[in-house]
């Protein structure tokens, strides 16, 4: 409730976004439930009745019993219900009456059979389809992954995707695929399939929803001219994570720093933490209804951008840093299983917090139509144990000790490729133990061949073979 202070400023300030005056109960109650449902419909504000449009009290005003209980029932009647407060006020010895209105949880809100919303010193009714779904948008109440899925069945779920997601969810129950996803609520309200069930455990998240994927492009130098190198993920949602956190780690500088026996440091020239944060948020706030565009995760020579369809929700926009309503609730409630997103609202800070903490620029945010994270680069130091600038030298073993010298480099691809000739299908895993090295060093040296066109892949991961050019 407000106090007499407070009702003068709003007095003082005239009609608006968030102030509605009206001199007296209209003849026509469902004119206050109207001018209600459009303040829940946008971001909440204040009617007072009792107040001309010259911001001047009316002398007498009083709302008896009779008509405080029809304008109560109209209100009531507003759908869903919204949460306001409807009370008498004395203002300089003026008796005018309050009705206080919080924005809406559960938009859109409907009064009269109509749906009404806020626009500046109006309160306007929505005609056309495209104005709805603006609203709709605004308010996140058009969920994507909430939305029932004509084309997924459930005996195509990828058990192999199960699998992944209770390991990194710490779920150690037995219980079948089927009841896995009653338990975690994915299904409509009749058992309906959701759009979120394909895109975690399906293998075609991809391909039936191609919007639903992340690329991933390396650019030689601080700007779009000269790809080296990219790459399209699909499949499950936490395949595109890891396999995106993998491609960016292979092509990111580390410094292994050593301090006598303690475990040696890890310094990548951007905190990981802060990456996957950022890659996360795009992941899980994305606008999945905006089929003409991907996820995209650029890496330049100073910095590594994530951007993803759909700016913020107004709402989000208002409170930025301390605020999070994702677009995809379950798609968020999956991470959070996962321990992939932190508490609601602290992605932004704590992404601020690590790059601080690693001594870089502040990420810089772009929240216009499509949402942006830019994440600038540390410069390796000389004095320290440091891997090659992957931003020239793709495909280069990131992190390897500096006394590995090129020409042992150059040996060991002459090696990989005498390993091909002999077996074309060879696997990464098998060059690494044949030459006992990592599989990480195996999967840059690769890298690197391809880019100097000595090697191409032939089919897919799985049932292909190399070919040596």
């Amino acid at each position: 409730m407000i106090d007499e202070k407070k009702a003068l400023e709003l007095i003082a300030q005239g009609e608006g976004q968030h102030v509605e005056f009206k001199e007296s109960v209209p003849s026509k109650v469902r004119e206050l439930s109207e001018e209600v449902c459009a303040f829940s419909n946008a971001t909440g504000g204040y009617v007072l009745i009792g107040v001309n449009n010259k911001s001047e009290f009316v002398k007498g005003f009083t709302i008896d019993n009779t008509k405080r209980s029809s304008i109560q029932d109209s209100l009531d009647a507003i759908q869903p219900a919204v949460s306001c407060e409807f009370y008498p006020l004395t203002v300089q010895g003026h008796d005018i009456w309050v009705i206080e209105v919080q924005e809406g949880d559960n938009k859109p809100y409907v009064a009269s059979g109509s749906i009404f919303v806020r626009r500046g010193a109006n309160s306007q009714k929505l005609r056309t389809p495209a104005e709805m779904r603006q609203l709709f948008d605004d308010a996140g109440a058009l969920h994507f992954d909430e939305a029932f899925n004509k084309w997924f069945r459930m005996d195509e779920i990828s058990e192999q995707a199960v699998r992944e997601f209770k390991e990194k969810a710490g779920i150690t129950s037995p219980a079948p695929t089927p009841e896995l996803i009653r338990n975690l609520e994915l299904l409509g309200p009749k058992g309906e399939i959701t759009n979120v069930i394909p895109m975690f455990f399906s293998e075609e998240c991809g391909k039936r929803i191609p919007q639903a994927v992340v690329r991933c492009v390396l650019f030689k130098g601080t700007n779009k001219v000269h790809i080296i190198d990219s790459k399209t993920i699909g499949g499950p949602l936490l395949s595109q994570y890891n396999e995106t956190t993998k491609w960016l780690k292979q092509r990111l500088t580390v410094e292994y720093i050593m301090d006598g026996f303690n475990p040696r440091i890890e310094k990548w020239e951007i905190p990981l933490d802060a990456i996957k944060e950022a890659l996360t948020n795009s992941i899980c706030h994305r606008d999945y209804y905006e089929t003409a565009a991907n996820i995209m995760v650029e890496l330049y020579d100073d910095r590594l951008e994530i951007t993803n369809p759909g700016g913020l929700l107004p709402i989000v926009a208002r409170n930025f840093g301390h605020m999070s309503k994702s677009r995809n609730p379950k798609v968020f409630e999956l991470f959070t299983r996962m321990d992939l997103v932190e508490k609601v609202g602290s992605g932004i800070p704590r992404m601020t917090d690590l790059m601080k903490e690693a001594g870089l620029p502040t990420p810089e945010f772009q929240t216009e139509g499509f949402f942006s994270t830019v994440l600038y680069k540390r410069k390796p130091t000389s004095s320290q144990n440091v891997g090659e600038n992957v931003g020239e030298n793709v495909g280069e073993n990131v992190g390897e000790k500096t006394e590995k010298t090129l020409k042992g480099k150059e040996k060991r691809k002459q090696d990989i490729l005498s390993l091909i000739r002999s077996d074309p299908r060879i696997s990464s895993a098998e060059l690494a133990r044949a030459l006992e090295v990592t599989e990480r060093t195996i999967e840059r040296d690769i890298a690197r061949l391809r880019e100097e066109k000595k090697i191409k892949r032939q089919g897919g991961d799985k049932g292909g073979e190399w070919i040596i050019l």
